[in-house]
């Protein structure tokens, strides 16, 4: 198969890991077995040695204990989700994707209650882990985290029509659903509840609020597509950013990892200069909590490009 060497990424911001890690760590290496999310078919130790409990404590960390262990159970059980649900859906068709997306949603809003013997464990295990998330985010983060929690289930629903057709969609159409595929979109708001950061409601609804948080998504699934194309590749998907820029724009894979590469860096620093404006418009009082958002967003691009290339086996890319 065919490889490059990979360009560094900028990210010129502060890097820092929780120091509550390996505490969360263990209570999610329980969690899971508690849940029967292992399976008992000895895969799970190779998932330890991906360390996912690394990612979010780089990514949040300045969380509490109570904070960082729903982050680090969360995040595992979305890696074994997306590892997973290939093998769930041809084996169970009762648990396809469309079917525990409807049920997780259920959950969130209140309207379906997961029960044992009856439920898949990804579903008990999720109720958990939104009982607990309920407790720290108040009514209207529980709405705007659904909201984009279903927003991305929607993505990833199109990104399995489509991963086995890429010639019959565009660079542009993949760019759009790319930060609900990799659950970017919604791991803003878990950050918010992680780092306490909460910012009146309707600012939300500011251009340059959600600029920051688009671009904050789109580099770090940019970057996470630099890091994953090869493994991606090794199981025939090629829906990718590198792989669409190289079949789009008929590249040869070195100038498509390039092109990659110089799209995450130039929304990096078009995030610092939104970041600026924004900061420039804004009284003395506002910049105080809005200096507070915008470390938070360099914590998540920073831990996940760190985490990537420092902990997790996941991709090969241990420095």
């Amino acid at each position: 198969m065919e490889t490059t060497t990979l360009p560094g990424l900028y990210c010129p911001f502060p890097g820092k890991l929780n120091p509550l890690v390996t505490k969360a760590d263990r209570h999610t290496v329980a969690w899971v077995r508690k849940f029967g999310l292992d399976n008992g078919s000895g895969q799970w130790h190779l998932y330890q040695e991906q360390k996912f409990t690394w990612m979010v404590a780089r990514m949040f960390p300045n969380a509490d204990l109570f904070r960082l262990c729903i982050a680090a159970d969360f995040n595992t059980l979305l890696f074994l989700w997306d590892d997973e649900i290939d093998r769930i859906t041809l084996n169970d068709p009762g648990t396809s994707f469309a079917t525990l997306a409807a049920s997780m949603i259920g959950i969130l809003k209140g309207k379906y209650v997961a029960t044992p013997h009856q439920d898949p464990p990804l579903l008990l295990a999720m109720q958990d882990i939104w009982q607990r998330m309920q407790q720290i985010g108040p009514v209207t983060w529980q709405e705007r985290f659904t909201t984009s929690l279903q927003a991305a289930f929607m993505s990833n629903s199109w990104r399995m029509q489509n991963v086995t057709a890429t010639d019959s969609i565009s660079l542009e159409d993949y760019m759009l659903h790319r930060p609900g595929i990799g659950g970017a979109n919604f791991f803003l708001d878990l950050a918010e509840i992680m780092e306490s950061v909460h910012l009146p409601s309707a600012w939300y609804h500011d251009p340059l609020i959600k600029e920051l948080g688009l671009l904050c998504s789109r580099t770090i699934c940019w970057a996470n597509d630099l890091f994953s194309y090869t493994k991606e590749l090794e199981q025939g998907d090629e829906l990718n950013l590198v792989m669409m820029i190289k079949n789009k724009k008929q590249l040869a894979l070195e100038n498509a990892v390039h092109e990659a590469a110089a799209i995450h860096d130039n929304e990096v620093r078009q995030f610092l200069q939104t970041a600026e404006m924004l900061l420039s418009l804004s009284s003395r009082h506002d910049a105080a909590l809005l200096d507070r958002y915008i470390l938070m967003l360099e914590h998540m691009m920073e831990g996940n490009i760190s985490w990537s290339t420092r902990d997790t086996s996941r991709y090969g890319m241990l420095v």
